[in-house]
């Protein structure tokens, strides 16, 4: 029975090993938790449905007629079946700084695979947008100016939620922009239908109905918000080319949008990005340009 627990974490080293976009999980496996921060509030009825708020100084004292705080949404990756919001690569830097920029920033846990589908968890990201909008007040946050932001498996939720999925019941009301950070999501389509990793089998499944349904590609119609794509251009699975191509296509329909492509590695754009760097400097500009005044 000793050989249990040791048996179960070289299980989920090799899993997590033979994905080269999340190799560097454990490095992020710190819990970030400062002060001004308000957790694991519940915005469904799962274990996993919860948010945690993260406040600028001004926010957290309840001053009154201080003007209302822009918000960052922020959606962790984690091939869609592990990972947490409260991870410290995740959260730490970039809370750090768009709270001392005046930000508002929430990270969001959600349900994981195989628990649920793809679309249950695009849903899950809706229903948080939703809570976020209806209790900004309570945070001196505008509900009007929110930014949604992923990596990786987080990215491509986000950006597929953004795409307006008919699937996606009570959707929220619109938002400023959305920033995917190295997504190889973009068109699940062409993922599957070529080479790809082993765990997009049991996350997507053989339906080619399916791939469809949760491909931004395909189910990007119409404008959206603002759309940022960071991508790695070091990846062996060459995600900017997918990134590039999704940019045109949302221009094409009347969507503001910006690429930015980096010589850094997939776990490297999320954990650089709130550093003092241009990185950051370019992302804030995209974030401030698309803020309402």
């Amino acid at each position: 029975m000793k050989r249990i627990a040791p048996l179960a974490t070289f299980c989920l080293f090799v899993f997590l090993n033979t994905q080269t976009t999340y190799a560097n999980f454990f490095q992020n496996l710190e819990i970030f938790r400062p002060k001004n921060t308000i957790h694991n509030i519940s915005y469904g009825s799962d274990t996993l449905q919860k948010l945690d708020v993260y406040l600028p100084k001004s926010n957290h004292s309840n001053l009154k007629n201080q003007k209302l705080a822009p918000i960052l949404l922020i959606v962790h990756g984690g091939a869609w079946s592990i990972g947490d919001k409260s991870h410290q690569g995740l959260i730490q830097h970039k809370a750090t700084y768009w709270n001392q920029q005046g930000w508002v920033v929430i990270s969001v846990n959600y349900r994981l695979v195989p628990k649920v589908t793809v679309q249950q968890q695009t849903q899950d990201i809706a229903d948080a947008l939703n809570f976020v909008q209806k209790n900004a007040s309570n945070w001196q946050a505008d509900n009007r100016n929110i930014v949604i932001m992923g990596h990786s498996a987080g990215a491509h939720l986000v950006t597929l939620l953004s795409t307006h999925p008919e699937w996606i019941s009570n959707f929220p009301k619109p938002w400023k922009a959305t920033i995917a950070l190295d997504s190889a999501g973009y068109d699940l389509e062409a993922t599957m239908s070529n080479q790809h990793a082993q765990f997009y089998d049991r996350v997507f499944g053989p339906s080619k109905e399916n791939w469809r349904l949760v491909s931004p590609k395909v189910q990007l119609k119409h404008s959206m918000p603002a759309f940022l794509a960071v991508c790695s251009t070091i990846r062996p699975d060459q995600s900017c080319v997918q990134a590039h191509s999704f940019v045109q296509q949302a221009k094409a329909l009347g969507t503001t949008t910006a690429y930015l492509p980096l010589p850094l590695s997939h776990a490297e754009i999320n954990r650089n990005l709130g550093q003092n760097n241009d990185y950051t400097r370019q992302v804030d500009q995209f974030m401030q340009q698309h803020l309402q005044h």
